[in-house]
């Protein structure tokens, strides 16, 4: 009864959150109703960083080539970055610089400025032109004054008197309550009988009114720009008789959801891309700082940090005279070197866990979806074997609640931090592909036994100095290669025998990447950060290092072309071969493997099926699904003890292969030619 009570609520949360159904169905569909449900659960019981809008002042920067200094008054946005937070971390192209006559309360108003901004600019007006801003909330109040500002003739409707009245406050501006005034007729009066050149929508309403009422003010081929959420079921027959263009505004501007601007740092030529989400930013603090745009009206409560809660229940009142609520966290008392480091790492209040002698002391670097949906519970199952002392993100805010979830004493966004902590005996890297080998350096430097996802390294040279560096130390150091553990493939292993010449064969169905940020060349492409994991597996299977990697692509043989045959031979004449591809449907099951040998033959897909010919195999119904995520974190423990396990992990010169055949497979494919092992 339990059970299908949770189940319907999953269910209802599922169906209100649209194509959210088709992910949970997918879980359900590779790792069964119990897991998928705990995974969902997770997820939805997880907290979340709120807020997109700040102003405050530079405390510390991460390199020289940033254009801020320390004490420097700066304007923030960004969703995951200008957080409602003491401290943020903000990406270059996401902030600018502050006159010195410009009050944080004003730049505060940073992302709502930039979205209605961008609204304005989706319109393409030229001066003079009329332009009506449907939705009078705060974006609406702050688009309105921004075309005063900048020029335009203004008009605003909202369903409130109140809200109606308060744009109308601003000098020059038209506003009126829909409720009360027939919009059309107010706006033919007002431009005698010309309507408008354009409209903004800023209203947040499933119906389709707004932007069917847009239509109808809008002149011969005006222009209407959507910036809030609203219906789009539109009445053809008003756009067509008018051929009015409807246009949809992104956030802030250009750059907006582009990992290379925004988080990289890699602007727009200037010429190409005029308006830039910064640029859009640097023009409305120059507004502010003008006087041409007054922002201050629109402050309606002003809270100390301490009293959040408050600042919140007014918000979520939805009174229809609040529309910016400030918080004010002050400004630090000390910006020295000792206070920066002290400020990156918090103490977690709560009870202090439990703590068995045998029980390793761990610590988290990264703690993203992977880590959250795999690593951590399966650390939680493995609490004999691990205590989590300490959670490191780039993130301060993400450390500090997984580290409250699961009761590690230790959050801080600078993973040295928790390297110098003497109590910590080991780190679990799940950081971004490029990351994994500087960190396991500094790790194995500080004397930490090392579990590092894959791949081990993203470059040749970062793996030798890995696997070098973890031969000098004694330290263990494994890499995330799961597969070697799971049941189906042992039991494939074993099936086919470990003597004789074998063939092995592994198809990897990824479906369509799109812009997965995994498949970058900044981070080594997919087919070095998925695609070494069964390089590996190829290595474990045959039961030694490989002699010679051939490769043919699908296209180019560029980093971020993951579509390739891969061909690998070892010394025995046995190989392998790995068709990796994303231009199939991703419904199809993954991962497809087969073995040949010794008179036998046997597959296995996706973990959830397995056939032997010529010999018997099998594997227990428990074990369907099982990748071996949890075995690897087993057999960590155990190689850090000191104790035997069935199955060896794989170390610094396992990591080091795999990164290799993924880069031969590259140099084979462009030159035709196989790639030998390097002595």
């Amino acid at each position: 009864m339990t059970r299908h009570a949770g189940w319907l609520g999953l269910y209802e949360k599922v169906r209100s959150s649209g194509d959210s159904a088709g992910r949970a169905w997918d879980l359900v569909q590779k790792f069964g109703y119990q897991k998928a449900w705990e995974m969902i659960r997770d997820k939805l019981g997880e907290y979340t960083m709120i807020g997109y809008s700040c102003a405050g002042e530079v405390v510390e920067t991460d390199t020289d080539e940033v254009p801020y200094m320390p004490g420097q008054r700066v304007a923030c946005m960004g969703s995951g970055f200008a957080n409602h937070a003491e401290y943020v971390v903000v990406p270059t192209n996401l902030m600018v610089a502050l006159p010195d006559h410009v009050p944080f309360e004003e730049a505060a108003f940073a992302a709502a400025g930039c979205i209605a901004m961008q609204g304005l600019r989706r319109l393409e007006l030229t001066p003079g032109e009329r332009v009506g801003v449907i939705g009078l909330g705060l974006i609406g109040q702050v688009c309105t004054r921004l075309l005063v500002a900048m020029g335009y003739r203004a008009f605003g409707v909202d369903l409130s008197a109140e809200r109606a009245a308060k744009a109308a406050n601003v000098p020059g501006l038209h506003a009126w309550s829909s409720s009360q005034v027939e919009s059309v007729g107010k706006v033919m009066e007002l431009t005698e009988g010309q309507g408008l050149d354009g409209v903004i929508i800023c209203a947040a309403s499933a119906s389709d009114e707004p932007v069917n009422l847009a239509f109808d003010l809008c002149r011969q081929r005006g222009r209407v720009s959507v910036v809030g959420d609203v219906g789009l079921q539109l009445q053809r027959a008003k756009m067509y008789q008018k051929e009015i263009e409807l246009r949809l505004s992104c956030s802030y501007g250009p750059g907006r959801y582009d990992p290379e601007y925004e988080v990289i740092g890699r602007d727009y030529p200037f010429g190409h891309v005029r308006w830039t989400e910064r640029r859009n930013l640097e023009y409305f603090i120059e507004l502010l700082g003008t006087g041409g745009l007054d922002v201050r009206p629109l402050v309606s409560k002003r809270f100390p940090v301490e009293r959040a809660p408050e600042a919140y229940a007014q918000v979520k009142q939805g009174d229809l005279d609040t529309y910016g609520v400030l918080l004010d966290y002050g400004l630090p008392a000390s910006t020295s070197a000792t206070g920066l480091a002290a400020r990156r790492t918090v103490h977690v209040p709560g009870p202090p866990p439990m703590s068995a002698s045998s029980q390793i002391k761990v610590g988290l670097i990264g703690v993203g979806g992977y880590a959250k949906a795999v690593h951590i519970p399966n650390l939680k199952t493995l609490a004999g074997s691990f205590a989590v002392r300490a959670v490191a993100s780039r993130s301060g805010g993400t450390a500090g609640v997984v580290a409250k979830r699961i009761g590690a004493p230790v959050a801080t966004s600078d993973y040295h931090a928790l390297l110098a902590d003497p109590e910590i005996q080991a780190v679990i890297i799940s950081t971004r592909h490029a990351s994994h080998a500087q960190i396991a350096l500094d790790a194995l430097e500080a004397a930490k036994h090392v579990f590092v996802e894959k791949p081990m390294a993203t470059t040749l040279e970062d793996a030798r100095m890995i696997e070098a560096r973890a031969a000098e130390t004694g330290l263990v150091l494994r890499v995330g290669f799961n597969r070697r553990f799971s049941p189906y493939l042992n039991a494939m292993r074993r099936a086919i025998g470990s003597d004789g010449v074998r063939m092995f064969s592994v198809r990897v169905n990824v479906g369509p990447l799109q812009s997965h940020w995994s498949n970058t060349s900044d981070e080594g492409g997919r087919l070095l950060g998925e695609g070494c994991h069964f390089f590996d597996l190829c290595n474990w299977f045959i039961g030694a290092e490989p002699m010679a990697v051939s490769a043919m692509f699908a296209g180019k043989a560029e980093v971020t072309n993951p579509n390739a045959v891969v061909v690998v031979s070892y010394p025995d004449g046995s190989t392998a071969q790995v068709l990796y591809t994303t231009l199939g449907h991703g419904s199809m099951p993954k991962e497809y493997f087969e073995a040949f040998g010794n008179g036998r033959a046997v597959r296995s897909e996706d973990f959830r099926s397995l056939q032997a010919f010529g010999i018997s195999a099998g594997v227990s119904r428990k074990d369907r699904g099982d990748k071996g995520q949890l075995a690897e974190l087993e057999e960590f423990a155990a190689a850090i003890k000191g104790n035997d396990y069935p199955i060896k992990g794989a170390d610094a010169r396992a990591g080091f292969l795999a990164t290799w055949m993924s880069l031969a497979a590259y140099q084979s494919a462009r030159s035709g030619a196989a790639s030998q092992l390097p002595d």
